[in-house]
């Protein structure tokens, strides 16, 4: 029992652990930008909901069903088309770390040589401080090391694809931030995709930073091959 307190006592710093990392997963239908639309039959009073779901940023994003699975996803038709979202920064996260970025997307395409380019944008936001403000093509600040274009994963229609990791640099974002947004633009795409391309959602991977002390681990929280895997990368 002592030596059990003993050790207890001592663990106050990351720095003492090897934590895996902290994952946040934000579904393309949950985006703050897409929104129910209304046709208005005869006054305010008589709005109808449940028209469509679609995007309140650049282009025309729009919720459809990903063919016919019963489950939906953001219908990006055109380049340039652009979903926004906010989330408060994540409690644990480890500002003098790096924070990476993927976008998860499907496709109708069986060609594995067919590309999609995604860009994501942020913003940061102090709380009852900060203004809420138009990011992606409109303003924000691009990732560092940007979203690389994607290929068709594999020949089968609709496989869930994600691209590698984009990244924000350590150390970009102060103490007193507690707000982030983000943009997700379908930037491009092969002149031959002409099936349905679809946004599934955003992923943010990060060092945490969980303990009392103030200091982080020592290096980055190192990403298993798997979300859930025992394996590591070399």
């Amino acid at each position: 029992m002592t030596n059990l307190i003993q050790s207890h006592n001592r663990v106050k710093h990351d720095s003492n652990l090897v934590w895996r990392p902290g994952r946040i997963f934000i579904p393309a239908m949950q985006f703050t930008g897409m929104s129910v639309t209304a046709i208005n039959e005869g006054g305010v009073a008589n709005d109808i909901y449940g028209v469509g779901w679609e995007g309140a940023h650049t282009g025309a994003p729009v919720s459809k069903e990903i063919s016919t699975f019963g489950v939906n996803g953001i219908l990006m038709e055109t380049a340039a088309d652009e979903v926004n979202t906010y989330l408060p920064m994540p409690y644990d996260l480890d500002l003098s770390k790096r924070i990476y970025a993927r976008v998860h997307w499907a496709s109708g395409s069986t060609d594995v040589a067919d590309t999609v380019t995604w860009k994501v944008w942020y913003a940061t936001l102090v709380f009852n401080t900060t203004a809420i403000i138009a990011i992606g093509d409109t303003g924000g600040t691009a990732l560092d090391v940007v979203v690389p274009a994607d290929d068709v994963p594999v020949a089968t229609a609709y496989a869930w694809a994600v691209t590698d990791e984009g990244y924000i640099d350590a150390g970009k974002f102060g103490e007193n931030v507690e707000g982030l947004l983000f943009s997700v633009e379908m930037d491009a795409f092969d002149a031959g995709l002409s099936e349905d391309k679809f946004l599934l959602g955003l992923e943010l991977r990060y060092s945490p930073r969980r303990l009392w002390g103030p200091d982080g681990m020592s290096h980055e929280a190192k990403a298993p091959t798997f979300i859930a895997g025992k394996t590591y990368a070399s």
